[in-house]
């Protein structure tokens, strides 16, 4: 009988024992149940992250090719005409109409902005970098910009206005140019820069991004914001002639902005730059074109305005910037393009090719 009691208890305790490995056979497959619905559902978003990100992605890029067909249409239905912001590239309203005649679910941005860069001065036609020489009209508008920032009240300097002036535009030519020769007293090349804490040499050559700026000599932060430099200066504008790039340097009246206008506008006639803003924004009643923008000279005649820089003003433009923006719920995805407008020698057909991409956020 005791044999049979000591018999019962040890069934006992290993009934006990085997409930509890049961226990813990189910809690470990209950965990990893969790776990894996915990990964499927960090998949599944991870997924649908990544869903979203394409779909912005060629959402915002399919604006980059609408505006390629409505600058080549515009250049179509005008070839000899002028380029200004009261077309239809340059109205959100037009551009928005286009936006909305694409059928549901098609990729689209939700907004889309073309601007001219030819509106800005262009740093590369300040200097042939080839031959090193100066283009005269390019270093007198230069001279017009940095002196009005540098002789502002809002702007301290160590230096006078004159010497400061003169340094910083010889050094940008130095950065330019493809020698080492000092263009000026107050000019450096690379040697400086090669002594400095964070070495690097000088570029000698056409600047490919605004911000570089930054490392010519004189060219501080503080010019740098004064200025505005990235809403007034491009690094484009060249053109293509007999398959080499060149700078000409021109600026479209039609598209610039009121500071750049202002350096263009001799001095004694600055009190007319209000008429020549109001002449070109003026509007029909289809919020079009109402005056003549075709030449340089029809501002003139029609505001009394004299030009001092007219050798460099034009009114028509072949490198126009793409701001195309795309949004999904609260996600916004902006893409950036340089389009560069040609007509092909043989076809006569006219196309736009993207020059400079940029996924800005």
């Amino acid at each position: 009988m005791i044999g049979f009691l000591k018999y019962l208890n040890q069934f006992k305790d290993n009934r006990g024992i085997a409930l509890l490995m049961a226990l813990g056979s189910i809690a470990l497959m209950l965990a990893a149940v969790l776990q894996s619905n915990i990964n499927a559902k960090f998949a599944i978003e991870a997924t649908a992250v990544t869903k979203e990100r394409h779909e912005l992605t060629y959402d915002a890029m399919s604006g980059i090719i609408i505006a390629q067909a409505i600058l080549i249409k515009d250049k179509q239905d005008n070839p000899k005409g002028y380029d200004a912001l009261c077309e239809d590239w340059g109205r959100q309203d037009k551009i928005g109409e286009i936006l909305r005649c694409l059928p549901p679910g098609a990729g689209k941005p939700t907004k889309l902005v073309i601007s001219d860069e030819l509106g800005k001065i262009q740093v590369n036609a300040l200097v042939d970098a080839k031959t090193g020489k100066i283009n005269q009209w390019q270093y007198d508008l230069w001279w017009d910009a940095i002196d009005d920032i540098v002789s502002s009240p809002t702007y301290e300097s160590d230096y006078d206005i004159i010497n400061e002036s003169k340094s910083i535009i010889d050094c940008i030519v130095d950065w330019i140019d493809f020698n080492d020769e000092l263009h000026g007293i107050n000019s450096v090349e690379s040697d400086f820069y090669e002594g400095l804490e964070t070495p690097y040499k000088a570029r000698n050559n056409y600047l490919t991004n605004i911000n570089e700026l930054l490392l010519v000599k004189g060219f501080s932060k503080q010019l740098f914001n004064a200025a505005n430099i990235s809403n007034y200066v491009t690094v484009y504008g060249q053109s293509i002639s007999k398959n080499s790039v060149i700078f000409p340097g021109k600026i479209n009246v039609n598209t610039a902005d009121r500071g750049v206008l202002r350096l263009l506008i001799k001095e004694g006639y600055e009190d007319f730059l209000m008429d020549v803003i109001k002449y070109r924004d003026e509007r029909n009643d289809d919020g079009g074109c109402f005056n003549d923008l075709q030449t340089v000279q029809r501002y003139e005649e029609s505001t009394d305005v004299v030009f001092k820089h007219k050798d460099i003003m034009t009114t028509q433009s072949h490198l126009f910037r793409v701001d195309s923006t795309a949004t999904i719920n609260k996600t916004r995805k902006t893409v950036t393009a340089i389009l560069l407008r040609t007509q092909d020698s043989k076809t006569k057909r006219w196309k736009c090719e993207v020059i400079s991409f940029k996924d800005t956020r």
